[in-house]
């Protein structure tokens, strides 16, 4: 009996924990998309509870932006890869891959 206890508050206890992830990650995309990447942080000292979830969502929402930052560099360095290889792709092919590759994407 005290082993399918243990077991029902451990899935109680992981389950409040995603439900408490999912609200968070909620609040902070919500946040970036009404104020921005630029959000200001609000704190109150007379309210402290609201002061912390304030900053939690603050730092989550910096760490988005920070985020999505690094992303497009990545996607950015990605592309002008993908671009070189065509490139070299083209040229080390042929004139018969050259002629059609042109007709194809050069109008």
């Amino acid at each position: 009996m005290l082993p399918a206890m243990g077991n029902l508050i451990y899935g109680i206890l992981k389950l409040t924990l995603i439900a408490g992830g999912l609200l968070y990650a909620g609040l902070v995309i919500m946040s970036y998309q009404i104020d921005g990447p630029h959000a200001r942080l609000r704190l109150d000292v007379k309210d402290p509870a609201r002061s912390a979830e304030h900053l939690l969502v603050w730092m989550g929402v910096r760490a988005v932006a920070v985020i999505i930052r690094i992303s497009n560099a990545l996607l950015a360095i990605l592309a002008e890869a993908s671009a070189e290889v065509g490139e070299w792709f083209i040229r080390r092919g042929g004139s018969g891959l050259r002629q059609s590759a042109r007709s194809r994407f050069m109008i």
